[in-house]
């Protein structure tokens, strides 16, 4: 990326201010310091049993917050990621309907396939989880192997992009849910999900976006 003169320019103060800065705080003039004051408390023995620490004990616990887990999918939109066509080969919204019978299948020469979904009312959510179901009574050779997951940001994307979290789709009729360490809030999903190698066709199951929030 190329920086203009202006950004070289506010750069070099920047720098400058906190050479300054942490020039100031090293050899600033402190006052002198304070001869220390000891303070005596005084405690009957007859009363220190007045001090119950049950009391203490009570005022430190707090009560477990009630969360309700949603899924972003449900009223989100789904296009192709890429200006590939694939939108008219496939029908993106059938991996999230969240009906065990219905899967995608990639079909060659794709051998995988990206997907955009936007939340509904194109608004940032906290993305916590991805659940993924594979297709069931399907060969598991023949089921997708991975996806990649970006969370699209609620304004511009920027320079440095955004972390890429990939996840091994299991090849069971088994359910997975794939956490999201840190909780990436934005206003959609990246999906590149990737097909089975070797085979004729490659068949996707279904997933659900989770967000984990504070039950009103």
């Amino acid at each position: 990326m190329k920086l203009t003169n202006f950004q070289i320019v506010v750069s070099s103060l920047a720098a400058v201010a906190s050479v300054g800065l942490a020039a100031y705080q090293t050899f600033a003039p402190r006052e002198a310091a304070q001869p220390p004051v000891n303070v005596v408390v005084t405690v009957d023995p007859q009363k220190a049993d007045a001090i119950v620490p049950d009391e203490t004990i009570a005022k430190t616990g707090s009560p477990a917050l009630k969360t309700e887990t949603m899924d972003l999918a449900e009223g989100a939109s789904f296009t192709a990621a890429l200006k590939d066509g694939s939108d008219s080969r496939y029908a993106f919204a059938t991996l999230f309907d969240a009906q065990d019978d219905t899967f995608l299948a990639i079909n060659p020469p794709d051998t995988e396939i990206n997907v955009l979904v936007l939340f509904k009312g194109d608004t940032a959510h906290q993305v916590t989880a991805l659940e993924y179901t594979p297709p069931s009574g399907v060969n598991p050779a023949s089921m997708a192997k991975a996806v990649d997951v970006m969370v699209l940001p609620e304004g511009e994307l920027g320079a440095s992009g955004r972390p890429v979290m990939s996840f091994g789709l299991p090849q069971s009729g088994e359910a997975r849910t794939f956490a999201f360490p840190s909780g990436e809030a934005g206003k959609g999903l990246w999906l590149r999900v990737a097909g089975a190698p070797g085979v004729s066709k490659s068949y996707v199951g279904d997933f659900r976006i989770l967000s984990e929030q504070v039950a009103p």
